[in-house]
């Protein structure tokens, strides 16, 4: 059996109303006085569980946020720090040739100021 092709229609209706949510939460039906009172019952049971997982996601939100930036900054400061040594040692080295104790006691002292660069 051939069917024939089926006509699409010529207009495609559209939503044209912007609906703001915020409107929607008044428009639930008010119920018996009794069952607004178990309503409010309920609410209040639930209340401090909702509370409280919201605060245990927030507590690991941001431990993993916190974890994930010391965890580049770490990295960081650590690549930081090779290059200062690295550095360091480049120039006491080509500063006389060997190892003295007083360029050791210069690299020290370099390594005692802050090796942070802003």
């Amino acid at each position: 059996m051939n069917n024939p092709p089926r006509q699409l229609p010529r207009f495609v209706p559209t939503l044209t109303e912007v609906v703001d949510p915020s409107t929607i939460i008044g428009l639930a039906a008010k119920a018996a006085p009794e069952v607004e009172s178990m309503i409010e019952l309920v609410r209040k049971q639930v209340q401090p569980i909702f509370e409280r997982r919201i605060q245990e996601e927030l507590d690991r939100l941001v431990r993993t946020v916190v974890t994930r930036q010391w965890t580049e900054i770490g990295a960081r400061l650590h690549d930081e720090m090779d290059l200062f040594v690295r550095q360091v040692v480049i120039d006491a080295m080509n500063t006389s040739g060997t190892m003295a104790p007083d360029k050791l006691d210069k690299i020290r002292n370099k390594l005692d100021s802050p090796m942070i660069s802003e």
